[in-house]
């Protein structure tokens, strides 16, 4: 019963981010991603529990927003669309605000939102790319997320390999088909 909860919740987080984010390392659950993850239970799940305190203050303050939300170790992506200058201002100005987050690396764009056919394509983006991690040799995919949103791939994480390793997973990423850019926020 525990893990058709996850895959639930899995399933309708992504279905209302609009974009697909993932640990490589942890299954659907807090328990199984804190087994490999380095950061331990307690960040994980305040990465969690973050995610979803930004996603609020987002939803109460920009309505019409489609956001990707995702939190390594404090440091928020934020990425998605917003309909209007004002919007992404208020957005920004909101995950800067929101208490608890350390960096907010801000990768909005002022659009309109996805389909269901492009959320779609970014999950497919998201397994390929997390396959490219974990078939590059010395990279240690359980301390990297990746999320994708409009064809863009975002790696976050700490301690994840060699600058080389990374630099070669990223340009397998580049070729999966679908793949506008990879953006690199893992820390070294």
């Amino acid at each position: 019963m525990r893990k058709l909860f996850y895959i639930v919740w899995i399933i309708a987080a992504f279905l209302i981010s609009g974009c697909a984010a993932t640990v490589i390392g942890a299954g659907a659950g807090t328990a199984a991603a804190t087994g490999t993850d380095e950061r331990g239970f307690g960040t994980v799940v305040s990465d969690q529990t973050l995610e979803h305190k930004v996603n609020s203050v987002l939803d109460a303050q920009v309505p019409n927003g489609s956001f990707t939300v995702a939190s390594y170790a404090a440091n928020v992506l934020l990425a998605g669309q917003v309909s209007s200058e004002d919007d992404y201002d208020k957005a920004t100005t909101a995950v800067i605000n929101t208490h608890g987050v350390k960096k907010v690396s801000n990768y909005l764009t002022v659009g309109k939102k996805e389909t269901v056919g492009e959320i779609s394509k970014d999950g497919y983006i998201t397994s390929a790319a997390k396959t490219r991690l974990i078939a590059q040799k010395g990279v240690n995919t359980n301390n990297i997320k990746v999320v994708t949103c409009a064809g863009v791939v975002y790696l976050l994480g700490a301690n994840a390999g060699k600058k080389h390793q990374i630099k070669g997973a990223i340009t397998g990423i580049r070729q999966i088909d679908g793949v506008k850019n990879v953006v690199n926020l893992i820390k070294f």
